[in-house]
């Protein structure tokens, strides 16, 4: 038989639990307190705000009433700061003329007696010269990023900013556009080799391939500024999304006075099945319509060990040192044409040096202004 327990009074349920409320209460507000002497009570931080990827640029809008093939633009410098400008007149002419540094002679200081220009075969009166230190460069660089580049974009983008860091002087701006499937400029003109750096990691392989597009609008984002305008494109040259087409894009970098230069970093094989010939030869056109040149490094298909990447990396460094050569051994002609007419048709160039063993590298024509 088991015993009964004895029952607890109303009253002393009552106390008893008012005595426990008392007792949580008190522990309570000491555990405030200590926290607030010790500082651990503090509003939660914010979280920080996450950076845009920037926008991809778009193909501009036919104007109802176009601008005048080869007319010169109006010059803006983007400082605001005046300084001389080659373009003197709307109705000059520039040409850029490249001196090729792969000559077995010493290469002399050419002055302005040394070059001659025939436009249609017919010579023309230099009315403007210019050496490479007297003019800045403007420079949009266009990196493929597409996924064809994926394995090699690493060494890609060191080779780039090495070739940046030995190219740019305080006068001289580059812009970092990437190339995919949209065409983004990651960093706008700047002569900061840390802002092209920090711009330069928001590169990450995607998509496929705008190119022409690219070029297109490069030489758009050129137009306007002064000084020698070079469009340099590290890619295979293959084209599969853009919106314009080669000669489109052609047109476009001719009338904004740029050349371009491009490495080829399609593949190299003992099978011509493993390179993209279209990519290559509308490399080849791109840059010898221009006065540009097309480099080929001996690059590899990448990651395949750090070995091999470092050897990647150095046939690039060299083509890119050479290339930083070339844009140093530049000259700026300017002139009139004596053929007055303005038809907006398409002129030959030809610039000769009367120095035994030079011959000059110059864009092959320019549009000519019209009414």
């Amino acid at each position: 038989m088991r015993a009964a327990l004895p029952r607890e009074s109303p009253d002393r349920r009552l106390l008893l639990r008012h005595d426990i409320f008392w007792l949580l209460l008190f522990a309570a507000l000491l555990t405030v307190v200590a926290a607030a002497q010790s500082g651990r009570v503090q509003t939660p931080p914010k979280p920080k705000p996450v950076k845009p990827p920037p926008p991809p640029l778009r193909l501009p809008a036919p104007s109802p009433v176009s601008s005048a093939p080869g007319a010169e633009p109006k010059t803006v410098n983007p400082d605001g700061e005046g300084g001389d400008t080659i373009r003197i007149a709307s109705d000059l002419v520039t040409v850029v003329a490249t001196i090729p540094t792969n000559s077995a002679i010493e290469l002399p200081r050419l002055e302005q007696g040394d070059f001659e220009i025939y436009e249609d075969g017919v010579k023309q009166e230099i009315a403007n010269f210019l050496r490479d230190s007297d003019q800045p460069i403007n420079l949009v660089m266009l990196m493929d990023t597409s996924l064809s580049v994926a394995q090699k974009l690493d060494f890609e983008k060191k080779a780039m900013l090495r070739f940046l860091e030995r190219i740019l002087r305080p006068q001289d701006r580059a812009a970092l556009f990437s190339v995919s499937t949209d065409v983004v400029v990651l960093q706008d003109f700047t002569s900061q080799i840390s802002l092209l750096s920090q711009a330069a990691k928001q590169m990450h392989p995607s998509g496929a391939t705008s190119l022409y597009d690219a070029i297109f609008l490069a030489a758009d984002h050129l137009r306007p500024l002064n000084g020698r305008r070079v469009i340099v494109i590290v890619s295979d040259g293959s084209d599969t999304t853009s919106q314009k087409g080669l000669l489109a894009a052609l047109d476009q970098a001719q009338q904004a006075d740029a050349m371009i230069y491009a490495l080829y970093t399609g593949n190299f094989g003992i099978s011509q099945n493993l390179r993209d010939l279209a990519g290559e030869r509308a490399l080849e056109t791109l840059t010898a319509e221009t006065g540009g040149e097309l480099l080929r490094p001996q690059a590899t298909p990448g990651s395949q060990s750090a070995a091999v990447d470092d050897l990647s990396l150095n046939q690039l460094d060299r083509s890119f040192a050479g290339l930083a050569q070339q844009l140093r051994t530049q000259y700026i002609l300017g002139f009139f044409s004596s053929n007055e007419k303005r038809d907006g048709s398409f002129r030959k160039l030809t610039v000769k040096s009367n120095h035994q063993g030079i011959t000059p590298r110059t864009r092959r024509g320019y549009y000519a202004p019209r009414n």
